[in-house]
């Protein structure tokens, strides 16, 4: 199932238009490229469908709950057919999503089934959020995006670490459950932070850390200057 929002001057058909080859004029090539049959109702762009509905076509949903209280918009769902090149293309869900205070509309289309409930496709469009949580949280509580590496496997790494850092996070809210309910992950970090023991720096142990990385550093240095030499090379060719 794939759900995207998309400008709202989408074209859509509400009703599938027919289409045909046209027959050969008896001059020239014989046509072999499927045109719409003339006659038949153009297709429409979202926002023109979302101006001509009645008020009994929109019910409102609950998105999610938020810091200051829930999140609610007036939806409605129609069942319409994605244009494909000026053709009619498959039949999807046309979503348009009509915030209340402000009244701003978005429209999403989506590959779902027909029978799909509408609680469901609220649902799948509130996925966003989370997700986008996800990322910034990894940004600023567990480096997700602090990598200075230059290899996919180096890459690779840095991501799982990140992930299984994030994942003890939220693994730590969920087991303090009613103790804590309101635990947020940035609160869940600094309590890790107070608990958990600091380790202790030495002069041995920088000094180990600093020519450590020196090390890497000049080994990427030769790596990238060797690279940069053989393309030099090859556009002198």
């Amino acid at each position: 199932m794939v759900l995207c929002q998309v400008p709202l001057d989408t074209p859509v058909w509400c009703k599938r238009p027919r289409t045909h080859i046209p027959p050969w004029s008896g001059h020239g090539r014989h046509p072999t490229r499927t045109q719409l049959v003339e006659g038949d109702p153009p297709f429409q762009k979202a926002q023109q469908l979302a101006n001509t509905l009645a008020s009994e076509a929109w019910s409102r949903h609950k998105i999610k709950e938020v810091s200051q209280g829930p999140m609610v918009a007036d939806f409605a769902f129609l069942r319409v057919v994605a244009v494909r090149d000026k053709l009619p293309g498959p039949n999807v869900w046309l979503i348009l999503r009509r915030v209340v205070s402000t009244g701003e509309l978005k429209a999403y289309l989506c590959n779902a089934p027909a029978d799909t409930s509408h609680t469901t496709l609220v649902r799948i469009i509130d996925m966003r959020w989370p997700v986008e949580t996800a990322f910034e949280d990894g940004k600023q509580l567990v480096g997700l995006g602090d990598y200075q590496v230059c290899s996919w496997t180096g890459w690779h790494h840095h991501m799982t670490l990140c992930i299984l850092a994030r994942f003890f996070l939220v693994r730590l809210r969920i087991r303090l459950g009613n103790k804590a309910p309101h635990l947020t992950l940035p609160q869940a970090q600094l309590l890790l932070t107070g608990i958990l023991p600091k380790r202790e720096f030495d002069a041995a142990w920088t000094f180990e850390v600093l020519d450590y990385r020196q090390r890497r550093n000049h080994a990427a240095y030769l790596s990238h200057r060797k690279r940069r030499l053989s393309e030099l090379k090859q556009n002198d060719q």
